[in-house]
């Protein structure tokens, strides 16, 4: 059984990320963990009483709405943050993913300059995280980008999710390069072998790009003339690739404005 965790305050966007699963899973046996961390401000409008009701009552929705035996839901209110929350929960129920709404016209741009998101992103730990931009229209998804520089030795449990996502899309998998030099060198050529190795049973294709401006800039050159794309991936690897598309959206206010989802694999040491 998939444990999922999504956190919600209640908005359209949250209801977003949770629509998203429910359909992503469709047919797998899945039980989900909708959770609210609430913050004791004096100049909070709710109070913790009322807050747990609104969850009940999303809760009682959502096996009402999907009353099938592949389908369980919990709901879980504590007084924390979002990221300590979520973390302490993966540990708990051993879950496999975390989906989180975002919002605004430039949702990655958003997510990477502050947010609850920010810091999912950047300090979730051993799980991936799937970004649901409010714009996203829920089409099917035809290809997966799965965007590298080949510098990382990839590992099967860190390829797991993707893979996962790719059946559960019936979707060709894109590994794409984005070309920062002439020639891959002898490390890279080696980590690109063993990611064909590791995808062997995965339909998918490798192309390469030469890098615009910045990484930011070609991964919204890749959504923006690929249609069929409905999801980008990247590895949260400590240096290199990752750690310069969110110094680029931070130091230079690149606005990404992405309208599919975002998966974001941790690095497993």
């Amino acid at each position: 059984m998939k444990k999922i965790i999504i956190p919600t305050d209640f908005s359209i966007n949250a209801q977003k990320a949770i629509d998203y699963a429910l359909r992503l899973f469709k047919s797998e046996a899945c039980m989900f963990y909708i959770i609210h961390a609430f913050h004791d401000a004096p100049s909070s409008e709710s109070s913790k009483a009322t807050t747990q009701k609104n969850l009940n009552v999303l809760i009682e929705k959502l096996k009402s709405q999907y009353n099938t035996e592949n389908y369980q839901f919990e709901g879980i209110l504590k007084t924390d943050s979002v990221l300590n929350l979520t973390n302490k929960i993966i540990t708990e129920k051993s879950a496999d993913y975390v989906f989180m709404g975002t919002k605004g016209t430039s949702a990655l741009r958003q997510l990477l300059v502050g947010s609850n998101t920010l810091d999912l992103i950047k300090y979730l730990e051993n799980c991936p995280l799937m970004i649901i931009p409010s714009e996203y229209d829920c089409n099917s998804t035809q290809e997966i980008v799965f965007a590298t520089d080949y510098k990382h030795t990839f590992t099967s449990i860190e390829l797991k999710p993707l893979i996962q996502m790719v059946s559960l899309c019936k979707a060709t998998l894109n590994i794409a390069y984005i070309k920062t030099s002439e020639h891959l060198s002898e490390i890279q050529e080696k980590n690109k072998e063993s990611l064909r190795n590791s995808l062997n049973q995965t339909r998918h294709l490798f192309f390469q790009l030469n890098l615009q401006d910045t990484v930011a800039d070609t991964l919204h050159k890749i959504e923006k003339e690929n249609k069929n794309i409905g999801l980008i991936s990247i590895l949260k690897t400590k240096h290199g690739f990752f750690q310069q598309l969110t110094r680029e959206n931070i130091v230079k206010n690149i606005t990404f404005k992405t309208k599919i989802p975002l998966l974001v694999l941790p690095q497993i040491k």
